[in-house]
């Protein structure tokens, strides 16, 4: 009983939202750098039969690209790619740490068994926060990916133009779908996985064994697990989502909407179709989730007691600055009363 006490309490310290902010916008640009070379490569073989190349798995999409655009090709839409991630990871992290501690803390009070569920409903107003930032450059950066567009502003100019302004939330629905229960899944994952790891290490201390397995390669292994389970289970959900993104339009829409996107692909492609791009995008999403959460708790950790220094330092400054005020003080005070009691007699 004591054990569960302290994970909870320790799970409860979720920082400054300052700190969260910052850390979820550098995990996700470490994360971009190294991985982006996976995502085009999911967006080009997730994208329509004309925008697709002939391209059929991972290995011959990516060989094609660098053949055919050169390596370069390989990081198109990176530009839009950071402009994604950053801002979005950073609103996501922010909004996601406040709701899951409102959540906990709201749990304690309720009936209810809100504190199993505190990953997914944090994930899901984390992702609805995000997505108001995060929608626009997506659309960009899949355009650009897929080859409809040369560069970035080429697509912001053209969608601009021919679509207006709701040409950049286009497919906001799809995406929201597939990143609620993406988020749920894998901060749920990593939330179980941090929980028994804690409870290992607070068992091993009440033991007197050693800790055993910490720090950055548990985060990162335990972040692996929780970006192929999340990946893979949400893949068909991607699969739409790019499919209604990257769609042009010469006249009507090609996909009208989010269910008839499912429709249409199960007619054309049947349950394989759902299914496309699996590969690259688990091969993307599991170091990506390993990077951006052994980053993210790294810069919380490291964020968190930059803070706790700074406030022990100011604290230990006030209290320097305030105690040799006293003695000081009351010796005056002293001295003058003295000084009054023998002059009262004199003035007599």
């Amino acid at each position: 009983m004591a054990v569960g006490k302290r994970i909870e309490a320790h799970q409860r310290t979720n920082g400054d939202w300052s700190d969260n902010f910052f850390s979820g916008a550098s995990a996700s640009l470490c994360s971009k750098v190294i991985l982006q070379p996976f995502d085009t490569s999911k967006t080009v073989l997730q994208a329509t039969k004309e925008l697709r190349g002939g391209y059929t798995n991972l290995a011959q999409c990516m060989v094609g690209l660098v053949r055919n655009r050169g390596f370069g090709a390989l990081y198109t839409g990176f530009l839009a790619s950071i402009a994604v991630s950053a801002p979005s990871s950073a609103v996501f992290a922010a909004g996601y740490e406040f709701s899951k501690a409102w959540v906990e803390k709201a749990s304690h009070d309720s009936a209810l068994p809100l504190l199993q569920l505190a990953p997914v409903l944090a994930a899901a107003f984390g992702n609805v926060a995000a997505s108001v930032v995060r929608v626009p450059p997506e659309i960009i950066k899949q355009r650009v990916q897929a080859g409809i567009y040369r560069n970035v502003f080429e697509a912001t100019t053209s969608v601009w133009l021919k679509e207006g302004f709701t040409g950049f939330y286009r497919g906001y629905t799809a995406m929201v779908a597939r990143d609620i229960p993406y988020s749920a899944l894998q901060f749920m994952t990593f939330e179980i996985l941090k929980k028994r790891r804690l409870r290992t290490r607070f068992k091993s201390k009440q033991q007197g064994k050693p800790k055993n397995g910490e720090g950055m390669m548990t985060d990162m292994w335990m972040g692996a697990i929780a970006g192929a389970v999340a990946s893979t289970l949400t893949t068909p959900l991607d699969v739409v989502k790019t499919r209604v993104m990257t769609q042009t339009f010469a006249g009507r829409a090609v996909y009208p909407g989010l269910p008839a996107t499912v429709k249409q692909i199960w007619i054309e492609e049947g349950l394989v179709g759902f299914g496309r791009g699996m590969l690259p995008r688990v091969l993307y999403k599991v170091p990506a989730s390993a990077v951006f959460l052994v980053c993210y708790e790294a810069m919380k950790r490291i964020l968190s007691s930059a803070r706790r220094a700074r406030q022990l330092k100011h604290m230990k400054s006030e209290k320097a600055s305030f105690i040799p005020i006293h003695p000081i003080a009351e010796d005056c005070k002293l001295s003058t009363e003295a000084t009054v009691r023998k002059a009262k007699p004199a003035i007599a």
